[in-house]
């Protein structure tokens, strides 16, 4: 399981493979980032003086929480599923893996779509960490796109028309969502 060594570890296993691990990678930065975003929301709701302001911090920390293991998970499935489609395209097999590898990008998507939308949602509630907020929104939104981005390149390295036609429309969904989110440029 890749999200159980340090970072050190994490970074340096990525950094020495045979093969990249986009989708591994991009997954393990959008759960530092919903770390980032759970940690704000959790340091403002201190500071928050109507009992339904608390209980939305709550609610949207748990969450952001929930968003983060499962990116976790999804590093960890990624880099195996990259790992084995690697073995296989070595060995003459490379229709096997294609269609988790694709599915991949579209699931990490959605959950930073969702994790980013959430802390934007949240913003009038924040105190104290508005600048650490809106890094956690931008590197949110970062992780949207390269998601957007690997689902895109896997279509153009697999152009089947079941594949295309299958994930075209996921694929148009993540460009919005990650039109949709904002980051401040500067905040004051």
């Amino acid at each position: 399981m890749l999200t159980e060594y340090s970072l050190r570890h994490f970074t340096d296993h990525i950094a020495g493979q045979g093969h990249a691990m986009a989708g591994a990678t991009i997954a393990a930065a959008a759960a530092l980032a919903c770390g980032l975003g759970e940690a704000c929301v959790r340091i403002s709701a201190r500071h928050l003086e109507a009992d339904d302001d608390r209980s939305a911090a709550r609610s949207v920390a748990d969450r952001l929480a929930a968003l983060r293991s499962q990116l976790q998970a999804l590093s960890d499935e990624d880099g195996d599923a990259i790992t084995a489609f690697a073995a296989l395209r070595d060995a003459g097999q490379e229709m096997a893996g294609q269609e988790r590898l694709s599915q991949l990008p579209v699931e990490m998507g959605q959950l930073t779509g969702e994790a980013a939308s959430l802390l934007q949602d949240f913003r009038p509630l924040v105190r104290n960490v508005q600048d650490d907020t809106e890094i956690a929104i931008t590197l949110l939104a970062g992780a949207t796109r390269a998601a957007t981005l690997l689902l895109d390149s896997n279509l153009r390295l697999w152009p089947e028309p079941a594949r295309l036609a299958k994930f075209e429309p996921a694929l148009a969904q993540l460009r919005a969502q990650a039109a949709a989110i904002r980051p401040a440029e500067r905040v004051r």
